[in-house]
């Protein structure tokens, strides 16, 4: 059974949407258009993509070493990793992970985008058609409430 947080990752989602929006009266629309224009959702979205919880071991590197640790979740749009290195926000990361047994690891490049006691947020930069795909793969595979799986 697919939870409701992974099936907001179905790509199809944009046209769900389209198909709710057509069902609806007339009078439906201009209420639904009102609320969204008077903020019904602001604050409420904080992040522009969904996070899932994937513990996954990760290599990243800065640009004088290289550490290992674990990736405690991850979206298209980044990922937060378990470390005590001391970076900063701004600072340039390379983040290697791999997201099954029989593929090639994910390379990625990133921003550190926040830090706090117990990791760092990262911001992913340029990410391609690939590498978009398998984040995608990753990030709706089922798994429990901790990620894992």
């Amino acid at each position: 059974m697919e939870s409701r947080e992974n099936s907001l990752q179905d790509p199809t989602l944009t046209h769900r949407l389209f198909q709710l929006i057509a069902n609806m009266s007339e009078d439906e629309r201009r209420t639904l258009l009102n609320l969204l224009e008077d903020g019904l959702l602001k604050g409420k979205c904080r992040r522009k993509y969904f996070r899932i919880e994937r513990r996954l071991p990760v290599v990243y590197a800065n640009q004088r070493h290289a550490y290992r640790n674990f990736i405690r979740d991850i979206s298209l749009g980044g990922v937060f990793m378990l470390t005590s290195v001391p970076f900063r926000a701004g600072d340039d990361i390379r983040i290697v992970f791999n997201y099954d047994d029989q593929g090639d690891p994910i390379r990625l490049v990133g921003k550190v985008a926040r830090v706090t006691p117990e990791g760092v947020g990262v911001r992913f930069i340029s990410v391609n058609h690939d590498r978009r795909a398998a984040i995608l793969s990753l990030v709706s595979k089922p798994g429990d409430a901790r990620g894992r799986g």
